[in-house]
């Protein structure tokens, strides 16, 4: 788990090391309380601690005083999308606080599962979850998708706190056996038939737009697109980019669905397909020939490509393989010298798409 525990006192020092054995996570204490055989990185600056494990990290669990953390932490901020988890306990190890991100971060969940641990009592103050309800954005963080846009949760959770029942629609079928306070679960085929009936509506699809939707639902995005490319050398970040975007918006898809790039790896070091990734903020696979080869599915052949790569397609077969599945949703689409398609992966249900460490 990319976690991390800083504590900044002796007995601070004990509770961190603690947590770190059973979390998994790095501790970090001041350089004049590490010992040698402790399993921890020494820091000199605890500001400069935790803003460079804000940064690179998915939870903190601070050891402190709360007014310390607030003022270490403010300056930090960004977004309910990309800030950490964190969980602030007294050095005693009496009660955790979920702080920051409790929802979509996962700082409730962790809290509670520390104070399980340590036998200290959790601190949870989100409405929804004083209610006994379940937010919105939790229900996204259990599934793995990604609401958008991410402002409307608040609206939703909001309704939700009024008594108003927030309706999903998916085509998950292990949604219908799906329980939890403030939400319903219908089929995506019911939409159009209870849309006016319902006034808080969330949509799992990978569709940029729905069909019937006003503008003023929420859309739960699933990561199961992965995009195969190919291109010409020399190719530029910019057109790789407009390519994606343009077939996007072609064939109604959400970016926000986009699980990742995939080429040949004779493609490896182009830059405009590795920046490309960086730009859409997607991991990028890259394949060999002999793996193109062996894919036992039928896709477009092209004798050029052949003649140049040594096998008869790249976008098509790449996004198979990077999507572990036969179903092309988007055949090879040619974009100003760059091609590309999109095929959709099994989505993985898990129950859980955050990962926490249990302890």
């Amino acid at each position: 788990m990319n976690g991390a525990v800083i504590a900044l006192t002796p007995q601070g020092r004990i509770l961190a090391l603690r947590i770190a054995a059973i979390t998994g996570y790095t501790a970090y204490l001041p350089q004049k309380l590490v010992e040698s055989d402790d399993e921890a990185l020494p820091y000199a600056s605890l500001r400069e601690a935790v803003a460079d494990n804000f940064t690179t990290r998915r939870a903190l669990v601070l050891i402190m005083a709360t007014g310390i953390a607030v003022r270490l932490l403010a300056p930090l901020l960004q977004n309910k999308l990309t800030d950490p988890a964190v969980v602030l306990l007294d050095e005693g190890g009496r009660h955790a606080i979920s702080l920051l991100s409790g929802h979509w971060g996962g700082a409730n969940e962790l809290a509670c599962l520390l104070a399980e641990s340590l036998g200290a009592v959790p601190v949870i103050t989100t409405a929804t979850d004083v209610a006994g309800l379940k937010a919105v954005d939790v229900f996204a963080a259990e599934m793995g998708v990604v609401p958008e846009p991410f402002e409307r949760v608040r609206d939703f959770n909001a309704a939700m706190l009024q008594g108003v029942t927030v309706a999903v629609f998916s085509d998950l079928p292990q949604l219908t056996e799906y329980s939890a306070a403030g939400l319903c679960f219908y089929p995506l085929s019911q939409f159009a038939e209870l849309k006016g009936k319902i006034t808080c509506r969330a949509l799992l699809t990978h569709l940029a737009c729905y069909p019937g939707s006003d503008g003023q639902d929420l859309y739960l995005r699933p990561p199961d697109l992965y995009l195969g490319l190919g291109c010409r050398r020399g190719i530029t970040a910019a057109q790789v980019i407009k390519a994606i975007e343009s077939v996007l918006a072609r064939f109604n898809l959400a970016a926000g669905s986009l699980a990742g790039l995939a080429s040949i790896d004779l493609k490896s070091d182009e830059q405009g397909l590795l920046q490309a990734a960086e730009y859409f903020k997607l991991p990028i696979r890259f394949f060999s020939g002999e793996e193109v080869r062996r894919l036992p599915l039928s896709y477009l052949e092209s004798a050029f490509v052949y003649q140049t790569v040594g096998v008869k397609g790249v976008c098509e077969p790449t996004a198979m393989l990077a999507a572990g599945s036969d179903r092309l949703l988007v055949t090879k689409q040619k974009v100003d010298g760059v091609t590309v398609a999109i095929a959709q992966a099994d989505y993985p249900w898990s129950g859980w798409g955050r990962e926490i460490n249990r302890p």
